[in-house]
């Protein structure tokens, strides 16, 4: 556990790049980057308020934020397309390729509030794992269940 609560491994030598570069980016990139996020949404908003947020520069700047991240993202989609050819359809690449612009708007604040959750539970020390009610539909967990019971009398017709 010499990584553990008290991050005893980050900036010591002892310890080579991990303790000198990954660990530290953790802790400075990935734990708090949604404290800052919610940060800079909260500065927003009270800049916003106070009348020194320029709301058509803030909007122009939003929107091309928003189109520059969507941009790259369908660039990577794209090259890693044309490099391997992992899909067999050219519909999987559109619908991979449509999720690009849901990515920056919708999932990534709600991502950013499930961080904040589990940032706010490790906080508090609440570090259990609970066990969570299945919530697939009962046609399949019977199907799997005569699966698993008698694979031989199982036969795939409509």
């Amino acid at each position: 556990m010499c990584c553990g609560r008290t991050g005893t491994c980050s900036f010591r030598p002892r310890y080579g790049r991990i303790g000198c570069l990954a660990l530290p980016y953790l802790w400075l990139f990935e734990f708090l980057a949604p404290v800052i996020e919610l940060g800079g949404h909260r500065d927003d908003i009270l800049a916003a308020c106070f009348g020194v947020l320029s709301g058509a520069f803030c909007l122009q700047f939003l929107l091309f934020g928003y189109a520059f991240a969507t941009v790259i993202s369908i660039g990577s989609v794209l090259q890693e397309e044309l490099t391997y050819k992992r899909y067999n359809d050219w519909q999987d690449v559109a619908r991979l390729v449509s999720y690009c612009f849901l990515e920056h708007f919708p999932y990534r604040q709600l991502h950013m509030i499930w961080r904040l959750q589990g940032l706010w539970q490790y906080v508090r020390g609440d570090m259990v794992w609970r066990p969570m009610k299945r919530q697939g539909p009962p046609v399949v967990e019977n199907t799997l269940k005569r699966v698993f019971q008698h694979p031989q009398a199982i036969t795939l017709t409509k």
